[in-house]
């Protein structure tokens, strides 16, 4: 069905025909991501692993437990709702950014429209850029320098808890787990460094496998809690994918005729002062994550200056529209 927009035109409706427009538009925009958002909390499994694999691959080359902590028991259902609902909001978005469009551009002329046209797309491959590398480069150097740092605090005692049992040297140590463990039977995980004790399982003939984490010569025990390491890692994309706007903002004002690419140029050592400080806002506070999260943004500066000298006003907007006028 035709919207009153579609029907009237912008120029024949009133303000509380407007209203009912974009209560409409707001109505289809918020349609989509609730069925999406059950869909994905059915399978939020394989998303949580997706999220837990730059963290497993960390911990595995550490030699570490490749475990996360769970508290509280609806913590992990709460976490799998929250990754649900922001994934089908990502999915959603074309179509939100759509209903938006089609509030909008019936107000809008000809030649204006060609701007969002450019804005819209740019907007969505700065975002998937940013989030890309966010995942892929930074986030498993963050997790690299977070996880040796804390693992280079000695202990008082640097010795294995169980070092002076005597029952300690009849537990062999091995590289992976028997091929058939029999209830009982106990050894050494290496290099994780895992006490393992095989159990009777809930079925007949079934073999459980009980872990423990032996603690060693660090002073701080590396456990990581599911719902801290998702916040963290949600809001550093969230974070990134926002810092990533920036060359399409340095265009905008430079359509507007606020700056100019001159003025950027002449303006770098401040722009790099300010990028440094907004890096240290939306990463963990130590100078590898800065200066990781500092180098693209400058880049993204730069583009920023070459877009504006680029894509000038007049070529974008091209020959205004007799009708338009």
């Amino acid at each position: 069905m035709a919207s009153r927009i579609d029907r009237l035109g912008p120029k024949s409706m009133s303000i509380g025909e407007h209203l009912d427009e974009l209560r409409l538009r707001l109505w289809l925009s918020v349609i989509p991501p609730l069925p999406l958002a059950i869909v994905f909390f059915l399978v939020a499994e394989p998303i949580v692993k997706w999220f837990l694999a730059p963290l497993q691959l960390v911990l595995e080359r550490h030699g570490l437990p490749v475990q996360v902590q769970v508290l509280s028991p609806p913590e992990f259902i709460i976490a799998e709702m929250k990754i649900a609902l922001g994934a089908a909001i990502l999915v959603s978005a074309p179509w939100i950014l759509y209903q938006f469009w089609k509030f909008i551009s019936p107000g809008l002329h000809r030649h204006e429209r060609r701007f969002v046209y450019l804005l819209i797309p740019g907007s969505a491959v700065l975002s998937l850029t940013g989030l890309a590398l966010m995942y892929y480069v930074m986030l498993p150097i963050i997790l690299e320098f977070m996880v040796a740092l804390a693992g280079s605090v000695p202990s008082a005692t640097p010795a294995l808890a169980l070092a002076h049992d005597p029952a300690l040297g009849a537990i062999p140590l091995i590289d992976a787990m028997p091929a058939a463990a029999e209830p009982g039977q106990a050894w050494i995980k290496m290099p994780e460094g895992m006490l393992q004790v095989a159990i009777p399982g809930a079925a007949e003939g079934q073999v459980s496998v009980l872990q423990l984490a032996m603690s060693g010569d660090q002073l701080v025990a590396q456990q990581f809690q599911l719902s801290s390491y998702l916040s963290f890692v949600l809001m550093l994309m969230m974070a990134i994918a926002i810092a990533f706007q920036m060359p399409l903002v340095l265009l905008l004002l430079g359509w507007l005729g606020l700056v100019t690419p001159q003025w950027l140029r002449d303006r770098r050592k401040y722009a790099l002062a300010v990028l440094a400080v907004v890096s240290a806002l939306i990463t963990p506070q130590d100078i590898i994550s800065m200066l990781m999260m500092l180098v693209p943004l400058y880049l993204l500066y730069e583009l920023g200056i070459a877009m504006v000298a680029w894509l000038p006003v007049s070529r974008v907007a091209g020959e205004r529209e007799d009708e338009d006028a």
